[in-house]
């Protein structure tokens, strides 16, 4: 439950409203918590509070510093943005550092969650030998159940349509039992892509790799994938190859099909 340090509480009351499960009340022109309710501790009563009065067991409520501004271009900046994103699958031989991968799931904390619960938790590889052994047992998979089987024709013709030629790898795996474990998994993994996009990375969904990662048991074994969880989405990482260089905005043949109620 939150905490309110009345030496510094005002009473504003701009806490109240913006709680969602109606934790703080009114009580003698301050806020006060309703021991009874449901706190989920998403902390929109601290990013309201004018004097920084609210905090979270031994944490501030609120990041140091001022809410950031933005200019006017931002909105037009951001669609920009959105739209030029691209998939790789064609990689320099360089890793991603491990301070840009870290600051993206920093960032990838800020994703929306059900009930504030931010399941999801990550294994990054970027070691070639794990990679070429997941690759493999994934080979093996293919070739004996024929699940899939363009995968193991593709790369016969030197084409590997699971990771690319990633050398970095970015799983995201959250326990079956959390609220809303596929979409709280794909926010937190969108925010991390798409911050690294914006520092040169190059990104890729890796649908296959998910897939495998839950159907192969010697790569759950190699990952320590836990019981009772599950791999709900995947990234291949890397800086672009030179020979993978977009130069303008492909078109959408399927444009957004909007009913107004």
């Amino acid at each position: 439950m939150i905490t309110i340090d009345y030496d510094k509480c005002i009473g504003c009351l701009s806490c109240i409203p913006v709680c969602p499960f109606r934790v703080l009340a009114e009580a003698g022109g301050k806020p006060e918590t309703v021991q009874e309710a449901y706190c989920i501790k998403c902390l929109h009563c601290a990013a309201a509070c004018q004097q920084d009065a609210i905090m979270l067991g031994g944490l501030e409520g609120v990041l140091p510093g001022e809410m950031p501004a933005f200019s006017e271009e931002f909105p037009e900046l951001l669609k920009d943005f959105l739209m030029t994103r691209r998939s790789y699958r064609n990689f320099q031989p360089t890793p991603v550092p491990k301070d840009l991968i870290d600051a993206s799931l920093h960032a990838a904390a800020w994703a929306p969650s059900a009930k504030n619960q931010h399941p999801t938790e990550w294994i990054v590889i970027s070691d070639e030998n794990p990679i070429a052994a997941i690759m493999n047992l994934i080979l093996d998979f293919v070739r004996e159940t024929g699940v899939s089987p363009e995968i193991a024709k593709l790369y016969e013709q030197g084409h590997n349509v699971v990771m690319g030629n990633a050398k970095t790898l970015l799983i995201a795996y959250s326990r079956t039992n959390a609220i809303n474990p596929p979409v709280d998994t794909a926010l937190a993994l969108c925010y991390a892509e798409l911050y690294l996009q914006s520092r040169g990375v190059g990104t890729c969904w890796a649908g296959y790799l998910t897939r495998m990662c839950n159907q192969v048991s010697g790569i759950r074994e190699m990952l320590r994938i836990p019981e009772g969880c599950q791999v709900y989405g995947a990234l291949m990482l890397g800086f672009p190859a030179d020979n993978e260089k977009y130069i303008r905005i492909p078109n959408r043949e399927k444009q957004p099909q909007v009913r107004w109620l």
